[in-house]
């Protein structure tokens, strides 16, 4: 695989459903083999302006990227204004089915038709009086005598391609690329055949924080479990940091990581399995979990925490709860969909994350981050609230418990940015298996983008 050590911590996660109290999917046996290179990461690819301006003509141009959830466009006529380096995108709502993305810009003279999310009958430029359908057809050209030159009927906008995987509107500026299902490779099975569905699910919550740093060192920060012990040292006593499988799969773009719960990090202090259930109820219950026992029956922690998160769902109208293995509810599992999309599957947290460049700057970056509720109902469009660079995740507090482990995350950003332009040597040097999915990241970042 990245082949873990055969003197790493132990229970491996296979150990661990090999016991769990349910069932254990197929989905969650596949383990990733592939081998990673071991070479440093070349560090100017986190701050050259050069390498910035490549990402956008090699990588941006041609890999399916996320722009927005279903839910954003509710309506026909609802649109979104995507923009990634010098390219901006009108995506539309047509009907219950039909997106598309239109390149946001008058064909008269150029200027941009839209520049804020909204709601619309046409497009009407604001500059001469030029307007499409939201079609994307020519409705009006005026003073229409002096452009006997155009044919109306074909002053098209022009598109780039639309496709939709589980709520979430993908669009790829380049109109030769492959489809979306065979870009997404084993994703959609994963998420198709143990009813994580994604596009049941509601947005609930939107958070977008700008970041002091290139939109790939803030990405690297959330796909290994590596970090843990040091940032998140609270998580310590019930999460096993150093226990997570990391799995790269052959000739795909995607991988996954599965970090347990229930037992405590093989880098701290060992505490016993009572204190173990105690500390993972902590976050909800505070100081009460100090007197919560395990309960009969139940002598694993990991069974004992299980139960409770499939008693909540349950309770919470979830059925299908019932047969979620302990893995599917408590452990942290997520797949990064190249490049820059994260999300969690099974029935624990609902969390995606989407890192994209700030503007053209490579020393700053966009973090979205969205909880999908299997429970919520579908309510009104939700606006994303904006933090800035120096502000606390904690003026959301709709993100609740975990606003304090993004403000542990965030504390590293600017710093790792700083750090990588003062490096000595080639770049980072990264673990052969916590940081699998890292290296191979950047495997496939150089199938876009060749270094010179």
């Amino acid at each position: 695989m990245p082949k873990r050590a055969e003197n790493g911590p132990r229970p491996t996660v296979a150990e661990m459903l090999e016991i769990d109290s349910r069932p254990v999917p197929e989905v969650l046996l596949d383990q990733g083999e592939a081998q990673v290179d071991q070479r440093p990461i070349p560090k100017e690819r986190y701050f050259s302006p050069d390498y910035c301006e490549q990402e956008f003509r090699k990588l941006w141009s041609q890999a399916w990227q996320m722009v927005c959830r279903l839910e954003d466009i509710p309506n026909k006529g609802d649109y979104t204004v995507y923009e990634i380096g010098d390219e901006s995108l009108l995506v539309v709502r047509l009907g219950p089915e039909e997106v598309r993305a239109h390149h946001n810009v008058c064909l008269h003279r150029g200027r941009t038709l839209r520049e804020e999310d909204g709601q619309a009958r046409d497009f009407r430029c604001p500059f001469h009086g030029f307007a499409w359908n939201i079609d994307g057809s020519c409705k009006f050209i005026p003073n229409k005598w002096d452009f006997d030159h155009i044919n109306k009927e074909a002053f098209f906008l022009p598109e780039a391609l639309v496709s939709i995987w589980e709520g979430f509107v993908f669009v790829n500026f380049d109109e030769q690329a492959e489809s979306l299902d065979q870009f997404l490779d084993i994703v959609p099975q994963a998420y198709r055949t143990r009813g994580w569905s994604l596009g049941d699910r509601t947005k609930t919550v939107h958070i977008r924080k700008i970041n002091r740093c290139n939109w790939k060192v803030a990405l690297e920060a959330f796909i290994e479990s590596f970090h843990v012990t040091a940032t998140h040292s609270s998580a310590a006593p019930f999460l096993g940091d150093a226990n997570t499988q990391y799995d790269v799969w052959e000739n795909s773009k995607h991988t996954r990581m599965i970090a347990p719960r229930g037992l405590h990090s093989p880098n701290s202090k060992p505490i016993s399995d009572v204190e173990v259930f105690r500390a993972a109820l902590r976050g909800s219950l505070g100081d009460a979990a100090d007197d919560v026992k395990l309960p009969d029956g139940l002598e694993n922690p990991r069974a004992a925490i299980g139960d409770a998160r499939r008693r909540s769902l349950v309770e919470a109208g979830l059925d299908i709860a019932e047969e979620a293995t302990d893995s599917e509810l408590i452990d942290t599992i997520h797949y990064h969909i190249f490049p820059n999309l994260v999300c969690w599957a099974g029935w624990g947290a609902y969390l995606v994350y989407r890192f994209l460049p700030y503007e053209k700057d490579p020393d700053m970056s966009v973090m979205d981050i969205m909880f999908l509720d299997p429970t919520g109902e579908p309510g009104e469009r939700i606006e994303p609230q904006i933090i800035g660079p120096d502000e606390s995740h904690h003026t959301a507090p709709q993100l609740g418990g975990f606003a304090p482990v993004f403000d542990e995350d965030s504390g590293n950003l600017a710093a790792l940015q700083k750090g990588l332009k003062a490096m000595k040597g080639k770049g980072p040097v990264t673990a052969n298996y916590q940081e699998a999915r890292i290296r191979h990241f950047h495997e496939i970042l150089e199938e876009y983008i060749p270094d010179v």
